[in-house]
């Protein structure tokens, strides 16, 4: 590892990357969890305001809309990050490309909205949401250059403060009181186009004194060499990710295809924001240090074993739990997203360790093993939908799951030749989520199974799963395998220069993980 742990922890001088790492993930997370909870709670209620074709239509327009968003784009904000030196005029050429991009593609589909009649046959209203929704890619083009310059420089507290204000003031507000005054689909719409141009506002003003107009012919060339590849890349793994979507879409229609997505976000859209907010703090942390592979290739296994030990106990766990959060959460009427909820959620930690890899080839621009690693996902995807799609949402869910863990094991062999990873280090780096997903899963479960035959409720039963759920991943966590993810944890947070004499919820919650590790804690 880059910065080995031992089996007794002890205080690390804190390194200015370090710091900053960590210093970017607490907000990235502080972010992703309160948005995470906040979503929890409006889509519950939204899920009783509006049928389940309004979130399809939605789904419909946004992932039409997606086709043309990587080439909009193009890669410019993912360029601004990676690049080792960047200019005052890199900058303002990315700034103005993108921002022209963004209003040739909103007004190239917004003409070509009708051909989403063809894509989903027998939709009402698919062309005047994809029209209005089409104004996304001047949002996009305003926000890709000013976030990345802000997640260059570890400026994660303003992103977090601003993803958090904006999904208050922009979509929960705007969404919950639309729905409630009956505009159905259009409540989402106007939400999500809120939410997003509240957030392109702060990011500009943020950045005001760093944009400027240019268009310097070197800085598109080295901009877009990189950020083409990326938004080809990009694109491919849209197509990857949402065949499933696009399939349901066309053959199933908008009740189904609601159905799906709602499924899919509950599984999916959590765990991938805790991952992702980690990922957009690594990007630029890993681009740092792209050259010194074998710290690479450290810093990526322990992020691998924390990623995998927080997220396959909760995914498999929703898994295991799947009929109490629907009934719970969404009501009955969506109790047919049970079991595709159930398939999906098994595949999440896949999906996670999947995100991290790709990462660390984009670090270090290893983009052609991205690029053919994608075809091959899309080819086996569309096997696998012909196969299994007949058997409606669930079988979807099933050749989406399936196809994921394809993909990860991929990477995992790619890994090993880029980073020099073992097998056996990366087995391990595995163990200690896998095996306590397994636990969490089956024990949930049964929970299910014994006390609905004794007829609780259904929120009860989620109670109770999800308060023994807690109790396996802080066990896994602090005892297994000599507390391995916990050190591991505990030595980033300590050679940042925390837990050390703090006082607070944080640093008592510290100590009480250190004391369930059987370790003395630092900061007593």
């Amino acid at each position: 590892m880059p910065e080995p742990t031992t089996r007794e922890s002890r205080h690390v001088a804190a390194s200015p990357l370090t710091a900053s790492v960590v210093g970017g993930l607490r907000w990235s997370y502080t972010s992703t969890l309160l948005v995470t909870v906040l979503q929890i709670g409006v889509t519950a209620v939204l899920a009783r305001l509006l049928v389940p074709s309004a979130f399809g239509l939605v789904a419909m327009a946004s992932l039409f809309l997606r086709f043309g968003q990587y080439f909009a784009e193009m890669g410019a904000g993912q360029a601004v990050v990676q690049r080792a030196d960047l200019s005052e005029r890199d900058v303002h050429t990315a700034f103005t490309s993108a921002a022209l991009l963004g209003g040739i593609f909103a007004l190239v589909f917004a003409a070509a909205a009708p051909l989403a009649s063809i894509l989903y046959p027998d939709t009402a209203g698919v062309v005047a949401v994809t029209r209005v929704m089409a104004l996304t890619f001047v949002i996009g083009g305003l926000t890709s250059t000013t976030q990345a310059l802000l997640r260059r420089r570890f400026g994660f507290r303003a992103i977090a403060l601003t993803e958090m204000g904006t999904y208050i003031l922009g979509y929960a507000t705007i969404a919950l009181l639309l729905a409630s005054a009956g505009f159905g689909a259009w409540s989402l719409v106007a939400a999500s186009l809120a939410q997003g141009a509240l957030a392109a506002a702060v990011y500009l003003a943020l950045c005001r004194r760093q944009l400027g107009f240019a268009l310097a012919w070197g800085s598109l060339r080295s901009i877009y060499s990189y950020g083409g590849r990326i938004s080809l890349i990009g694109f491919l793994e849209f197509i990857a990710t949402s065949l499933d979507t696009l399939w349901t879409g066309h053959f199933l229609g908008a009740g189904p295809t609601g159905l799906y997505t709602r499924s899919k976000n509950m599984a999916v859209a959590p765990l991938y924001q805790f991952t992702t907010s980690l990922s957009r703090v690594l990007l630029p942390a890993f681009s740092r240090i792209q050259t010194e592979r074998e710290r690479l290739g450290g810093t990526y296994l322990a992020s691998v074993m924390v990623v995998v030990a927080i997220a396959a106990p909760v995914a498999w766990g929703v898994a295991g739990s799947a009929h109490e959060v629907v009934l719970t959460l969404l009501g009955p009427k969506w109790v047919e997203a049970v079991p595709p909820l159930a398939v999906l959620s098994l595949a999440v930690p896949f999906t996670l360790v999947m995100h991290l890899s790709a990462v660390s080839c984009d670090a270090v621009a290893a983009l052609r093993i991205r690029l053919v690693i994608t075809v091959a996902r899309i080819g086996w995807l569309v096997v696998l939908l012909v196969a299994l799609g007949h058997m409606g949402v669930t079988g979807v869910a099933v050749a989406c799951s399936v196809s994921e863990v394809l993909t990860m094991l991929a990477y995992q062999l790619v890994m090993r030749r880029l980073l020099g990873a073992t097998a056996a280090q990366l087995w391990r780096a595995h163990s200690v989520g896998v095996g306590s997903g397994i636990v969490t899963g089956l024990t949930l479960f049964a929970l299910h199974s014994a006390l609905s035959a004794a007829h609780w409720p259904p929120v009860l039963i989620l109670l109770v799963q999800v308060l023994v759920g807690a109790v396996i991943l802080v066990a896994s966590i602090t005892r297994a395998r000599g507390s391995v993810v916990w050190i591991e944890i505990r030595s980033r947070l300590q050679s940042a220069g925390l837990g050390h004499g703090e006082k607070g919820a944080g640093a008592a919650m510290f100590r009480g993980l250190d004391r369930l590790a059987g370790r003395r804690s630092a900061s007593a």
